[in-house]
């Protein structure tokens, strides 16, 4: 009476010490290559025979050979089972590794505690990855990245805000040509007179609001807009050649330049501040001993 579906139970370790049988098609062998006892790769062996019903292995004193039955077995779990090894070793592979976003330049904002952290992991891979302005934490939100550097506010109720990483003063970017390039500096009431490049609508809204003025100055003079830029690359090439300027920060000069385009300090917004952030669900240990590092050079720079 043959067994059902159902009640057929497949021992993997078993189907290993077949597979690796077949091909050193000798036991010594096999147990060494599997870090197993000799006997224990014959019950192996004889427990697959037992549930197939019949011999898979043709053995004597002198040699070892799959039989037919053991063929046709061995044409049907072989490529299941290497199927099931590359997505065992794919998994471990992405649970031993740091993959970190970042906006921009901010990317800098964790490289004491990044050198910190491979110095005592250095056998765990860290990757960066940079993340768009108009996607700030999609790939944070679909797992491709485990933790993110991000600029303050961040009020999103999935995601755990970890230690400040650092502190950016304002600048605005203006042509080189422009009346305001060799100002000691520029305050937010002056610009009432220019136009002023605005971020992406697809960039996060409590972002948008706090780290770009608005539609009027405080004082409430109105502020013209210019058409939004949605990569840094952007920005610069539309302050370039045109009459509009863009609000950034002192972040912005150390990875992203143009030879037309020069940073002047802004006044009126506050310091852009640098975060460590990662998804509330995520208990990856080394996300939160990053963190830890994160947080100790904080305390030792203050």
């Amino acid at each position: 009476m043959s067994e059902s579906a159902g009640n057929f139970r497949v021992d993997p370790a078993e189907l290993e010490a077949f597979l690796v049988l077949s091909e050193e098609l000798h036991f010594g062998r096999t147990a060494q290559r599997l870090g197993l006892s000799q006997p224990r790769v014959s019950q192996l062996i004889r427990s697959l025979e037992n549930r197939i019903g019949r011999r898979l292995v043709d053995r004597t004193s002198r040699r070892v050979r799959i039989n037919p039955l053991g063929e046709q077995l061995l044409a049907g779990v072989a490529p299941a089972f290497a199927d099931l090894w590359q997505a065992f070793v794919e998994v471990r592979e992405s649970a031993r590794r740091l993959r970190i976003g970042f906006l921009g330049p901010y990317g800098s904002t964790l490289d004491g505690p990044i050198g910190r952290f491979r110095r005592q992991y250095p056998d765990y891979p860290v990757s960066f990855i940079q993340v768009q302005w108009t996607d700030i934490y999609g790939p944070l939100r679909r797992g491709e990245i485990d933790c993110q550097i991000s600029l303050a506010p961040v009020t999103q109720p999935d995601l755990t805000v970890g230690p400040e990483l650092a502190v950016f003063p304002r600048l605005l970017a203006v042509g080189r040509s422009h009346r305001w390039a060799g100002r000691a500096e520029v305050d937010i009431e002056e610009l009432a007179e220019v136009r002023v490049i605005q971020p992406h609508p697809d960039v996060v809204f409590e972002f948008a609001r706090s780290f770009w003025p608005g539609s009027s100055t405080p004082t409430g003079r109105p502020i013209a807009t210019a058409p939004p830029a949605r990569t840094e690359p952007e920005m610069l090439s539309a302050v370039a050649h045109g009459e509009a300027v863009f609000v950034t920060t002192a972040a912005m000069p150390t990875r992203f330049t143009h030879p037309e385009v020069v940073f002047v300090p802004f006044t009126g917004l506050p310091a852009a501040r640098t975060l460590l952030v990662w998804r509330a669900d995520n208990a990856d240990p080394k996300v939160l001993e990053l963190a830890r590092l994160a947080e100790q050079e904080r305390d030792a720079v203050r």
